[in-house]
């Protein structure tokens, strides 16, 4: 059986995360994003704010991926290395959603306070 059109776009979209490549093209002119305490509109916002996230990240694992049609849950174990060096693993919860090939909403869980301890 082939992969959903929603498998394949949440694949490429970490599989070009993993690489470093191309990630933003998969992310809808209209994407909404919603992190702990903060929701944005618009691919401008989210390709800043994931790609000061992804500065610090090394490595990505998703462990599983539930997709149902245009909706899917992703938990993902990202490598991080912090400003001062230190190296740590961190779960993420995602939720997104896809419209036509492209990304269309996130909603990301994890550990704040862990996160800030780490990265201070």
């Amino acid at each position: 059986m082939a992969d959903s059109p929603t498998k394949e776009v949440i694949t490429k979209y970490f599989d070009a995360i993993e690489k470093k490549a191309d990630w933003q093209s998969l992310i809808s002119d209209e994407m909404e994003f919603t992190m702990p305490a903060q929701t944005t509109r618009g691919k401008s916002s989210y390709v800043e704010i994931t790609g000061r996230f992804l500065r610090a990240v090394t490595g990505i694992r998703v462990k599983e991926l539930i997709v149902e049609r245009d909706k899917a849950c992703a938990i993902a174990a990202y490598d991080l290395r912090s400003p001062r060096g230190n190296t740590s693993t961190k779960e993420v919860v995602e939720i997104l959603s896809v419209r036509g090939d492209k990304l269309a909403s996130s909603s990301i869980y994890f550990d704040t306070e862990d996160f800030k301890a780490f990265m201070a």
